[in-house]
């Protein structure tokens, strides 16, 4: 599926967010009518829009320019994370997960209400998942500490200072495959480090 966006199709998912607002509705039923007319995922469309309504914000000409209505109301309650938030929230799950608990239950002990907790479970797993310089930087400093707390990228709890040895996990990894597969594991691992 091709993520390319032509003026026209940007013009009209703007103006179904327009008709959506209009009509009460949310930026799902506008994402899905966009998703549906241009052949895109709905989070390609979500993640499109967020990237041209910041552009727009930046340049309002350029919105004018192509006679697109930008919606300020539905943003107004957009909060962002500080930077201090962000690592203090990786800080305590990392480290509620080295005791044994779960990422919702540790969100859930912070969090307000459903919807909080809900958008800080998603930054936790983006980060993870976007960021992972970020967060070895935050697991040192753990380590550092001599704290307890769990590498989401080994999938294993780390007590303090214990560095994780990637030769035996390398070479447990191995003795978990058929003889046929670390042919290949070898042959791809050849190839990385040409």
């Amino acid at each position: 599926m091709e993520n390319n966006w032509t003026i026209m199709q940007t013009k009209n998912l703007f103006k179904e967010v327009a008709i959506a607002n209009q009509k009460g509705l949310g930026l799902k039923a506008a994402f899905t009518m966009a998703a549906e007319n241009t052949n895109k995922s709905i989070n390609s469309v979500r993640n499109y829009y967020y990237a041209q309504l910041k552009m727009f914000e930046l340049v309002p000409s350029l919105a004018k320019d192509l006679g697109i209505e930008i919606l300020k109301s539905k943003r107004d309650g957009f909060e962002l994370f500080s930077e201090q938030e962000i690592d203090d929230l990786i800080k305590n799950i990392l480290i509620g997960k080295g005791e044994g608990k779960s990422v919702r239950s540790v969100i859930a002990a912070q969090a307000k209400d459903a919807k909080e907790a809900l958008r800080l479970q998603n930054k936790y797993r983006s980060m993870i998942a976007h960021n992972k310089t970020r967060v070895n930087n935050i697991m040192n400093l753990l380590a550092k500490e001599g704290k307890i707390y769990y590498n989401p990228y080994f999938r294993q709890i780390i007590n303090g200072e214990e560095k994780v040895d990637n030769l035996a996990k390398l070479s447990e990894y191995l003795s978990k495959l058929e003889p046929n597969e670390v042919g290949s594991f070898l042959n791809i691992l050849g190839k990385l480090s040409l």
